[in-house]
């Protein structure tokens, strides 16, 4: 995958994934919500986490100076290989900034940016549609920010 560097040929019939919530965890300045989205398990194993945190290190920026510094990282494993979404709240906090990394199975250390301006498949955007409804509802309508609320709020199930 990662070699040749292609998303969205492989044919992949729709049948329902494991997406959880993970601990959230601080990088950076950052806040960031961590998803898993499974093929292959409920929870991925700690090689594609290990994966995923270093995809959130390669792209986040320099945390906000005022304000909030939150993100998400949505990180999905298959059989082709492990995917990483990550995405940031710029500091006005109503624009979503993203980048996707993918990986195949026999190098989990360096991630490649997904071709294609590819963004996050239908298992993935689960996770994405959660957060960003947790954020306009704890974050962007509260003054002040529920910040607790935000990070409270967790997804667990089959997608």
């Amino acid at each position: 995958m990662a070699s040749a560097l292609q998303v969205g040929t492989r044919p992949t019939p729709y049948t329902p994934r494991s997406v959880r919530t993970l601990r959230h965890e601080r990088t950076g300045g950052w806040t960031v919500k961590r998803y898993a989205v499974s093929a292959l398990r409920e929870v991925p194993s700690e090689e594609v986490d290990a994966f995923a945190r270093t995809a959130v290190g390669m792209t986040l920026p320099p945390a906000h100076c005022e304000g909030l510094s939150h993100a998400f990282s949505v990180v999905h494993e298959d059989a082709d290989g492990v995917y990483v979404v990550v995405g940031w709240w710029s500091a006005n906090r109503l624009i979503l900034h993203t980048r996707t990394w993918l990986a195949d199975w026999s190098d989990l250390t360096r991630p490649a940016e997904a071709p294609g301006r590819a963004t996050a498949c239908v298992w993935e955007m689960a996770a994405m549609a959660h957060e960003r409804d947790a954020w306009v509802e704890h974050v962007v309508r509260q003054d002040p920010p529920d910040v607790d609320g935000y990070l409270a709020a967790e997804i667990s199930g089959e997608y």
